[in-house]
């Protein structure tokens, strides 16, 4: 079947446009499911609640498990990410005024030389959250789990929107 020279152009835009639709609703439905996986990844994990997280700067490590009986938020962050950046400030905003959240700073595929020796956030533990973030499969950065003071998942977060570090912590933690 040959296609008339003006029947060509229409032709082009109704196969470009079946094709811009396809590739948006594959990528939603993978950034779905990668997120639901790493729902599922936290949800499953042995080694979440014991696993020794290295603290930047210090020959000690810290565990999830050893912050029972106050709420837990372990952030993963990228220092040269702009939206991480963002999403700690709210979660300092939210740290500021409430004293019952420990926050662990997981730096993710970064140099511990990139932190500077005064802490932006210096009531944050700082962490190498490299390990854990691969282990979960995290889709990307910022991401974080938040954790009750019996240890137990109550919210998982990806990505950064306006009021998931504020907004979002004080729905879980009022």
């Amino acid at each position: 079947m040959r296609l008339k020279q003006k029947q060509f152009i229409p032709f082009m835009i109704v196969v470009a446009i079946i094709t811009l639709a396809i590739i948006v609703i594959t990528s939603f439905n993978f950034s779905n499911k990668q997120e639901q996986q790493f729902k599922e990844n936290v949800a499953s994990s042995d080694s979440l609640h014991i696993m020794p997280l290295s603290i930047i700067g210090e020959a000690e490590s810290i565990t999830i498990e050893s912050l029972e009986g106050k709420n837990a938020l372990l952030v993963f962050w990228a220092s040269w990410s702009e939206k991480s950046e963002s999403m700690l400030n709210e979660i300092q905003s939210f740290q500021s005024e409430s004293d019952s959240l420990s926050v662990i700073a997981g730096l993710v595929k970064d140099a511990e030389e990139s932190l500077p020796a005064e802490k932006k956030y210096p009531s944050f533990t700082y962490v190498d959250g490299t390990d854990l973030f691969n282990e979960l499969k995290a889709p990307g950065y910022p991401s974080y789990i938040l954790f009750d003071a019996d240890g137990n998942v109550l919210h998982t977060h990806i990505g950064f929107q306006k009021g998931a570090g504020y907004d979002t912590l004080k729905i879980y933690l009022q």
